[in-house]
């Protein structure tokens, strides 16, 4: 769905819009100014609760040729008014509605960004791949003087969201299309579009830098690693960065501990952390807060192979610890290891890591929330808040000591896995033992990177989840 703003030269005949919430009925005066009756709306039952669409296309006074109503519940929720927005891309997209006037836009001037973001997210489609394309339809918004909609807010919401819908486009793409080198390769492309720092390290600057648990993993393929660091400079000389890390193994077969064969084609989104960071990324360079920004973005494909690493094995990570490989298929943490390690030596003010880490966080917090660990409960704070501002929620697990007996081994400094029980909270443990003297937080996306339904502003498919999240806790931080 493309869509443009602001009325051009002799627009056609538009759809008004109304979003109301439960606490806003009494409409009968706007609805008067635009010679609606009343009844008709009485009649629908429509009473603004959340989710609820009324629809009619009978040419009405004011230029209208038809209206559209939405519910939005509590307008504190801004994910409501998020849904109403993604609610109207689906109508517009199916009805194939050219023009839209937005007469109100519930009680609260703030609505306009989360609306904004739900109208792009609802009309993502990915075809790539297609021969016959979905097509694309072009929408005209256009707002009604009382709707507080300024230019400031509508850029940015879109940057945000279409941001969101390019870490999508990464997270869709087949593992036979999206190989470490191909990410690194969109990582450059953005990196040039808008004037980011970054540089691309290949296998022998990776081994350089000793980084002997990520080169363990990317053994197994033929496909040789990345190493992706982007540094955005959008604070004062001297400013400590927050730096962003992303978990990227572009397909994960588990490797020798090779996974089940159902669903394996879903693992081609275990590089969802990296996409995040990427989109990440491309909101900076469109919004410019005026804040430093590191994104780490380590990639590698984890596959069985005569070269692969086994169970058994004794990896040793670029700060000289070592790990007993216990699973191959826990080889998320491993490359987030080198990478935490790498990332504190930025002197960071505080280190975050996304990355699809655990299925054990699906059992906790279903796919609803991320899990959300770490060390320090300030930015623990921060993110929490950040999510649910955002609709990207997180909720956090603890991360005591007592789970840390879990990893340790007879025969190195930790294994890389401490079993089933607790299982997000151990993996949390093990990149612990990485990061020193810096604040950090890990979010585990693991159950929140792919819907296998449709929802008013997520289709089917990778969800880009995280890139709303980090950028409105960057805001805060940037106010």
């Amino acid at each position: 769905l493309k869509i443009e703003y602001g009325a051009p030269a002799g627009q056609k005949p538009l759809i008004g819009v109304f979003i109301f919430g439960e606490e806003n009925r009494n409409f009968d005066s706007l609805l008067k100014k635009y010679q609606i009756v009343p009844k008709v709306i009485r009649e629908s039952g429509f009473s603004g609760k959340k989710d609820e669409v009324f629809e009619s296309y009978i040419p009405q006074g004011g230029g209208l040729s038809g209206f559209i109503f939405l519910g939005i519940g509590k307008e504190t929720i801004s994910d409501n008014v998020r849904r109403a927005g993604g609610w109207l891309a689906g109508i517009i997209t199916k009805k194939k509605i050219t023009g839209v006037k937005l007469l109100h836009l519930g009680l609260m001037a703030e609505n306009i960004g989360p609306f904004i973001e739900g109208l792009v997210l609802g009309g993502y489609s990915y075809d790539r791949f297609k021969t016959e394309k979905n097509g694309e339809h072009t929408v005209r918004v256009i707002f009604d003087e009382s709707v507080k909609a300024s230019k400031d807010k509508i850029e940015r919401a879109t940057a945000i969201a279409e941001s969101s819908c390019f870490a999508r486009n990464l997270v869709n793409a087949p593992g036979n299309y999206m190989y470490p080198i191909e990410l690194a390769n969109q990582a450059k492309a953005l990196a040039r579009k808008y004037g980011i720092a970054c540089k691309v390290l290949g296998p022998k600057e990776i081994a350089a830098l000793k980084m002997g648990a990520l080169l363990g993993v990317a053994k197994g393929s033929e496909q040789p690693p990345r190493f992706i660091h982007w540094t955005y400079n959008g604070g004062r000389p001297g400013e400590k960065p927050i730096v962003f890390v992303g978990k990227g193994v572009t397909f994960d077969s588990g490797g020798i501990s090779i996974k089940p064969s159902e669903n394996m084609q879903e693992m081609k989104n275990d590089m969802t952390g990296d996409a995040v960071v990427i989109a990440l990324m491309m909101v900076l360079g469109r919004i410019k807060p005026k804040l430093k920004v590191v994104g780490i973005c380590p990639c590698v494909e984890n596959l069985p192979d005569g070269k692969a690493y086994r169970p058994g094995d004794i990896l040793t990570a670029g700060d000289g610890q070592t790990i007993e490989v216990i699973s191959t298929d826990a080889e998320g943490r491993l490359i987030l290891a080198d990478a935490l390690i790498y990332a504190e030596k930025l002197r960071p003010k505080v280190i975050v890591d996304i990355a699809t880490l655990t299925g054990a966080v699906i059992v906790g917090l279903g796919n609803h929330a991320a899990g959300l660990l770490g060390t320090d409960e300030y930015h623990i704070g921060l993110l929490y808040k950040a999510g649910l501002k955002s609709g990207e929620k997180v909720w956090q697990l603890p991360l005591w000591d007592e789970y840390k007996e879990q990893i340790k081994s007879d025969i190195a400094d930790m294994k890389n896995s401490g079993g089933r029980p607790g299982g997000t909270i151990t993996a949390a443990c093990f990149l612990s033992k990485f990061v020193k003297n810096t604040p950090w937080a890990h979010v585990d996306i693991a159950g929140m990177d792919n819907q296998d339904k449709n929802h008013p502003y997520q289709p089917k498919g990778g969800t880009g989840f995280g890139v709303r999240l980090f950028t409105e806790y960057i805001l805060n931080q940037a106010k």
